[in-house]
């Protein structure tokens, strides 16, 4: 192994940041909640280099509850408009194709 001063072997290993899964859910899925766990996410790193160990830990488990949160919020919505739009074109498509006139 190299000699290497500034290596500790107490140095705990760095947290994963939720950075790739955070910029995903904010882009396809939920783009105002999903901006908090980009935010958390991109702090990890800075903390993990700068020897906050908590705070990196800190910060990852709260990009994981932002990215996770707005991937439910997001499915929940997307499942809401396609049973939505299905029961209306079944209604459309029981009527003959088109909505009856109420004038």
């Amino acid at each position: 192994m190299e000699n290497n001063p500034s290596f500790n072997y107490n140095t705990p290993a760095k947290p994963f940041n939720w950075l790739v899964p955070a910029i995903l859910v904010t882009l396809f899925c939920c783009n105002y909640l999903g901006v908090v766990g980009v935010v958390y996410a991109a702090r990890v790193e800075a903390k993990y280099n700068l020897g906050d160990y908590a705070g990196a830990e800190s910060d990852a488990r709260q990009a994981k509850l932002w990215t996770l949160i707005p991937l439910a919020v997001g499915v929940v919505l997307w499942l809401g408009f396609v049973i939505f739009y299905g029961a209306i074109m079944t209604s459309a498509l029981k009527g003959g194709g088109t909505f009856p006139r109420t004038y």
